[in-house]
């Protein structure tokens, strides 16, 4: 049987034994690689997240969804016609924290649907050159995408982005490390008439709002960077609302059947692998044809290591992206999408892919692709 540990990849989860000294800016501790058990503690993501149950049980949860408009085809993985809104409250400062060559601000707010969101906004000390809406994956924090002392697989993106001149948003995605902790919090959400991938995606989309209400910065070219299951975040927030922002997805690139069918699980049957998505009926929740033909032409760019066990070309890497480059092509956007399988395991790698960002986001086809999201029928 497998250990958790080496299914760490494949779980797109990382945990194990970590010391408590570290970067007293963004209160992180020394993990080694594996800092669910330091980070989550430490900067009150568990008491947050079981924070929810007592919204709950207070009545303040409600199943109101005003913003962005959803695809038909997209709603019922986000169980509502439109993205929740940050409601009306001011958004609250919890921290502010220099860095090298930039800043990091801690917020949080509410969504209209009585979620609250917490997050960290990196903030470059020049000229602002765009935003990029960044999800991590399954135990890491924004935190931890924004200080380079002790990496986890995000491999501190946010960092990188912001000393590039990104301003950067960062949504903390509520889990505990674990697929367990984030399917239970759906399920309490879901039985309240209120969507968790909804808030997840939600929580990402209001980068815009948060930037412009911190920096005063507005008009700013948006980009979408999402890791391991931060990419079925940013593949379905841009599926579903067709706003056509340049997206790079990291760590994620396979066929669903083929992984559920593998050794991973049958080995592992007492381990919950499964994630509440997947018992979505939605057929545009993968990657694949259906939902290539909802991104589609959003630029997009897919990067995984060829060492991810999670990804792997046994389990249909490859075939996938080829049948969503098809659509591209058939649609006439074949320009629009690429791929970089890169020397590494589950991690980000960015050494191609932020490059590609860049471009299309100072590119004069960022606002002619951006145009088209007003013609496209939801």
């Amino acid at each position: 049987m497998i250990s958790r540990r080496a299914l760490s990849g494949l779980l797109m989860t990382l945990v194990g034994p970590s010391s408590r000294a570290g970067n007293e800016g963004l209160a992180l501790g020394h993990c080694q690689g594996s800092c669910a058990n330091v980070d989550l503690p430490t900067l009150g993501y568990d008491q947050f997240c079981r924070s929810l149950f007592d919204i709950a049980a207070s009545g303040r949860l409600h199943a109101v969804a005003t913003g962005s408009e959803i695809r038909g085809e997209m709603r019922s993985l986000f169980r509502a016609r439109r993205l929740y809104r940050p409601s009306h409250d001011e958004i609250r400062v919890l921290w502010r924290a220099p860095a090298d060559g930039f800043s990091v601000v801690k917020v949080e707010f509410d969504l209209e649907c009585g979620v609250p969101v917490r997050g960290c906004l990196g903030i470059p000390g020049g000229e602002f050159k765009g935003l990029i809406l960044l999800g991590h994956g399954m135990a890491s924090t924004p935190e931890r995408c924004f200080d380079d002392a002790d990496k986890d697989y995000m491999n501190a993106l946010g960092k990188r982005l912001c000393r590039d001149g990104y301003v950067v948003w960062c949504p903390y995605i509520i889990q505990i490390g674990n697929q367990e902790s984030q399917n239970n919090i759906a399920a309490m959400l879901a039985s309240h008439g209120v969507s968790a991938h909804n808030v997840s995606c939600a929580s990402l989309d209001a980068g815009e709002i948060v930037c412009r209400k911190l920096t005063g910065a507005s008009g700013l070219n948006v980009g979408v960077y999402g890791v391991s299951w931060g990419a079925f975040l940013a593949l379905h927030l841009e599926a579903a609302t067709g706003q056509m922002r340049p997206t790079v997805v990291s760590g994620y690139m396979r066929d669903e059947k083929k992984f559920l069918m593998s050794s991973v699980i049958t080995r592992n049957l007492g381990v919950e692998l499964a994630a509440y998505i997947h018992f979505s009926n939605g057929r545009a929740k993968y990657a694949g044809a259906d939902l290539a033909y909802l991104l589609c032409p959003c630029p997009l760019f897919a990067e995984i290591g060829n060492r991810d066990g999670a990804n792997a070309m046994e389990l249909g890497r490859d075939e996938k992206f080829a049948e969503v480059r098809s659509v591209y092509a058939s649609s006439g956007h074949p320009h629009l999408i690429d791929i970089d399988v890169f020397d590494g395991v589950h991690e980000v790698s960015g050494k191609r892919a932020r490059p590609w960002l860049y471009e299309h986001l100072a590119s004069p086809l960022y606002q002619q692709t951006s145009r088209l999201k007003g013609a496209i029928a939801l």
